[in-house]
């Protein structure tokens, strides 16, 4: 049967991205809304090679700044590097999408792109899908991180439903057993744990924190500003988040800032078409009031391409709202430019958006056309997520060791049995 994502009637919200379960995420005024999810882990600072640029600007981003000629902006590229199942599932897997990545890797060295794999657990066990991400890793400035799908990640202790598969819904000591088996599965096949992360549908919660620092990870990427997910089976809010990096403190609201947290966030940028970024919460309070709600104003000011808010991914957003949004946020003071996108889109009709090699090529030219586009704005200084957490001021230092706690599955710290008889395989 065919999911509601599929249908061509099924509901879309601010950015027109359908959920994974049918269901739908809300901009936080009620409108329907969005759905969605390898580093090669922490590079070696010892081994960087100097970011590569577009454009001519010389000198680093400073607020006052905001959108001029010769400013210069980080700009994070990352892919969400997952299974071929757009519907979430612990059956019939395939991973046929993973062999695209050799093409998009070739692209993204020719335009100096450093990207950042997040991989599932699915790719890391799969030694076909695996060696494709360690040929990329080895040819080109890559980082491998993880990213945590709950629904077909071990230990499947729960039972498969749809507001299972968000994590922050599951048990803390869940969450942690799941995040242990991804970590060592990243480990075993790539030579060395990641540091970076990013949780499947975004359900990062307050309880993950304390986990990802036990395992190692430093940076995290997994809050999308202005956008509430909680219509999408009880997922997070990241309404009121900033757009800029920021520290996070062990459980604590994952989008409150930590001054001495642990744990850094590099956001997915998202917001509006339309004015300088330091306006767009008093843009979002506006249009999710509920007298505007009632007689339909955000979705006729983003008909009209007055105020749309906006995701920066090239899988159903267009050059010019990109643009805009990048402008917005530049103008605002952002320090760095996130964009986005699902390794599925790269093989015709395993997405909602690419159903076809037509839809596929309109991808590739997208990014190249906003690449493009925003080298003639600003001077373009590409980072891996890892690299970007440096280069924002937030340094390499090792996070606090937590308290010693019971080790619900066995488990000490990440390190997972990973023998044949140990590692636990998905079913149904």
């Amino acid at each position: 049967m065919e999911s509601d994502s599929r249908r061509p009637g099924a509901r879309r919200g601010p950015s027109g991205l359908p959920s994974r379960a049918g269901n739908t995420a809300s901009d936080g005024a009620g409108q329907a809304s969005i759905g969605t999810k390898l580093v090669l882990p922490g590079t070696d600072s010892r081994r960087l090679v100097p970011f590569l640029r577009v454009g001519k600007g010389k000198h680093p981003v400073t607020a006052s700044e905001a959108a001029s000629s010769n400013r210069e902006v980080l700009l994070v590229v990352s892919v969400d590097t997952e299974e071929d199942n757009w519907i979430p599932t612990r059956t019939g897997i395939t991973l046929e999408n993973i062999q695209e990545l050799r093409r998009l890797a070739g692209a993204f060295d020719r335009w100096g792109v450093r990207a950042t794999y997040f991989t599932t657990y699915q790719v890391a066990v799969q030694p076909r899908a695996v060696a494709v991400l360690r040929e990329i890793a080895a040819g080109s400035a890559a980082e491998i991180g993880a990213h945590l799908h709950p629904w077909n990640t071990p230990p499947l202790e729960e039972a498969p439903l749809p507001r299972n598969s968000v994590m922050k819904n599951l048990p803390r000591e869940l969450q942690l057993a799941k995040l242990q088996r991804l970590t060592a599965a990243l480990r075993e096949a790539f030579g060395a744990a990641p540091t970076a992360f990013r949780a499947g549908r975004f359900g990062l919660g307050s309880d993950a924190v304390s986990a990802l620092l036990s395992c190692g990870y430093r940076v995290d990427s997994s809050v999308t500003p202005f956008v509430s997910w909680e219509a999408f089976d009880d997922g997070p809010t990241f309404v009121g988040a900033p757009l800029n990096a920021y520290r996070i403190g062990a459980g604590q609201d994952v989008r409150v800032p930590a001054p001495h947290g642990s744990l850094v966030e590099i956001p997915v940028t998202c917001g509006y078409t339309r004015l300088s970024s330091l306006r767009w919460p008093i843009v979002h309070r506006v249009l999710r009031a509920r007298a505007a709600r009632a007689v339909r104003v955000p979705g006729l000011l983003a008909r009209l391409g007055i105020a749309k808010l906006t995701i920066l991914t090239p899988e159903f957003e267009s050059v010019r709202d990109m643009l805009a949004l990048s402008q917005g946020a530049l103008a605002g003071g952002v320090r760095h430019l996130h964009l986005f996108f699902h390794s599925v889109a790269l093989r015709p009709g395993l997405s909602p958006w690419t159903s076809s090699a037509e839809s596929v090529e309109r991808v590739y030219a997208t990014i190249e056309r906003y690449l493009e586009g925003l080298s003639k704005m600003v001077s373009v200084r590409f980072a891996t997520v890892s690299e970007a957490q440096r280069a924002l001021g937030f340094g390499v230092a090792e996070p606090p060791r937590p308290a010693r706690q019971r080790d619900p599955v066995g488990l000490e710290g990440c390190r997972a049995d990973l023998s044949p008889s140990g590692r636990d395989r998905p079913h149904g």
